[in-house]
C-alpha cells in the first residue's frame, strides 16, 4: 500500500509505504519498525508515527469506533492517518486484512 497526503498542522506532504513499496529507498524517507513489520515514511511522518507508537499507541478505525492498538498493519495505519493525522489524498494498493 502507498498513501500520499498532506498534514495541515505541519504544512507538509507525506508518503507512507508498506509491503514491497517499503523496500524502495526514497530520498527524504526512512523506515519505521514495530511488531515485526516495517514501513517507509517521509521523515516528518516517520517521527510522528514513532512518537505515537511510544506515547499514544491507539487509534480509532472509524469516527465512532472504539480505540484499537496502533500497529503497522495496513488497515490500522490507514485509520491512524485518517483519524489522527488527516489529509489522506490518495491510496494505491489494497490494505492487507487486519
Amino acid at each position: 500500500m502507498q498513501v500520499t497526503g498532506f498534514d495541515d498542522r505541519l504544512g507538509t506532504g507525506y508518503v507512507l509505504s508498506t509491503g514491497p513499496h517499503a523496500d524502495e529507498d526514497v530520498p527524504g524517507s526512512r523506515t519505521v519498525e514495530h511488531g515485526g513489520r516495517t514501513v517507509r515514511a517521509t521523515d516528518g511522518l516517520a517521527a510522528m508515527l514513532e512518537d505515537a507508537l511510544v506515547h499514544r499507541p491507539t487509534t480509532r478505525l472509524g469516527w465512532g469506533g472504539p480505540e484499537v492498538p496502533l500497529t503497522l498493519e495496513d488497515a490500522t495505519l490507514l485509520a491512524w492517518l485518517r483519524q489522527d493525522i488527516g489529509g489522506v489524498v490518495a491510496v494505491s494498493g489494497e490494505p492487507e486484512p487486519v
